[in-house]
Parts: C-alpha cells; structure tokens; sequence
C-alpha cells in the first residue's frame, strides 16, 4: 500500500474545496493537480520545488513553515510534509497558523500520526522516511489545541492519520 497516496486522497476528502477558496499546500504535493481546478487559488510553499504547477496555482518560495497570506486563506494543507519538522518548528507553526488563519479556516494535515509508541509497530519504515519528528496523536491534538484549533483525528493504520482542525473563535 502507498500510503502517501492514501492520505492525499483523504486530504482532499476533508478539506471539502470549494471555487472560492484559497489554499495553502504546504510543501509541493501531487493533490495539487487535483485541487487546483477546484479552488479560486492554490498557493504552494516549498523551498525548491521546480515541478510547473497547473492553472490556478503558483509558487511561493521559502519554508513549509512560513506561508504567507494566511488571512487570505480558507485552509492550509499538510500532505506527508508535517513531520518533516522537527517539533519546535511544528509548535511554531501551529502558532503562526492559529494566529494568522481567520475564524472557521480549516488546517488538514495527512502524515504519519503515531497511535501506538512506534518501537510497537512492526517495520514503521514502511510508512516512509524522516519519522523522528512524526507526532503521535496526542501530542498533535494538543498542539493544535493550544493554539486556537478543534482538531478531530481520522485514523487509517496504525501510524497514518489526516488530522481535520477547524480555527476556532479567538
């Protein structure tokens, strides 16, 4: 199973997209080519990603945990980008999210969300690279909590998740 492609599709399942939107992919993604023609506009924030995008979206250079516009935008997606973090930048990110989103704004992340400690779970490299910094979900319900979300996990394995955190009141 790719389960990289199997969040994407539940990504894009939650997040709902609407033609009036604005999104934010942070980190360039394939869903992008799915997403684009249903959005007003599509912002994609990668460091060096060269790939051309479709109509609709455009690049914006710098880190995944620095994207611009947030008051602009309706929802900010993470696909198989958030634990690229280490854990302090995805505090700080979380922050500048719920500080920067507008009420009702939606944060969709689909990564590796640890249900159960990773040293229980039979060959974890399955689900990828870079799984030093993947959160389980407690810490990542709490983080987004914290800073003003309603997180709600969707589970699929016992390591894959797509986390759906609606901006709350302020």
């Amino acid at each position: 199973m790719n389960w990289a492609d199997s969040a994407g599709r539940v990504v894009l399942e939650a997040c709902t997209p609407h033609v009036e939107d604005h999104a934010i992919l942070l980190g360039y993604s394939a869903i992008v080519d799915t997403l684009a023609p249903q959005v007003a506009r599509i912002t994609v924030v990668d460091e060096t990603c060269e790939i051309p995008l479709p109509a609709g979206a455009r690049y914006h250079r710098g880190p995944i945990d620095q994207p611009p516009e947030l008051g602009a935008a309706s929802m900010v997606l993470a696909h198989w980008t958030w634990r690229t973090l280490p854990v302090a930048r995805q505090r700080a990110l979380a922050q500048r999210l719920g500080q920067g989103l507008r009420e009702r704004a939606l944060l969709v992340i689909g990564d590796i969300i640890w249900s159960f400690p990773p040293a229980s779970i039979d060959e974890p490299e399955q689900f990828g690279d870079r799984l030093e910094h993947a959160p389980t979900a407690d810490i990542l319900t709490a983080m987004l909590r914290d800073t003003g979300f309603l997180p709600d996990l969707h589970r699929f394995g016992p390591a894959v998740g797509v986390m759906i955190a609606l901006r709350a009141n302020r």
